[in-house]
């Protein structure tokens, strides 16, 4: 049984996604930036993260980079993929991105600091509108879905919780990972089709 190209990259995106993005929940944890709540812990841990943390991860990493190629058309986005190479690369920005968010520096420098950081990755990754809306949505969206997690308990943000409870930078930490991670989606969607 031959699996479809949009499976493939629905377990390369969770793998990457519960890697990457639990490796750097669990920094961001150990540099006290998040702090999760001992109700939501008790369990198994690694590296101070409930067990289900990178599982949400590796979820979110699915429908941001699988939801640009699904919604490419209805945006008339038709740019060429990039090379699978060229669109790993790019995940260097959000790690880059991530490791800005840990910097000791005024909630505002940092909110600058990764908002100049998203612009140069946008306009390096086509400075297209359809990737700004993308942005934003994700960038909306995923910061909404910590909001509630916050104030729900689960989760907090001891240091810096200027926004209902997060981060105000969060939203380009999404911003960069919409551009990251849509990007790879694109790439393995057509790979897989054989472009």
């Amino acid at each position: 049984m031959r699996m479809s190209a949009w499976g493939r990259a629905t377990i390369l995106l969770f793998l990457l996604g519960a890697c990457g993005g639990g490796a750097f929940d669990a920094f961001y944890v150990s540099q006290g930036i998040k702090r999760y709540s001992p109700l939501v812990s008790a369990g198994p841990t690694l590296l101070g993260l409930p067990w289900w943390a990178p599982l949400l991860a590796g979820s979110a990493a699915v429908v941001i980079g699988l939801s640009h190629p699904l919604l490419d058309p209805l945006l008339a986005y038709s740019r060429t993929a990039r090379r699978l190479s060229t669109s790993i690369a790019a995940l260097g920005w959000l790690c880059l991105a991530y490791l800005l968010g840990a910097l000791s520096l005024a909630p505002i420098a940092r909110f600058g600091l990764l908002g100049l950081l998203y612009l140069n990755f946008w306009l390096l990754a086509g400075r297209s509108w359809q990737n700004l809306v993308f942005s934003a949505v994700v960038a909306i969206t995923g910061t909404l879905i910590e909001m509630i997690l916050a104030n729900a308990g689960i989760f907090s943000f001891p240091q810096n919780a200027e926004l209902l409870g997060v981060p105000a930078w969060l939203p380009w930490l999404y911003a960069c990972a919409s551009l990251a991670l849509g990007d790879l989606g694109r790439a393995l969607i057509l790979l897989q089709r054989g472009g």
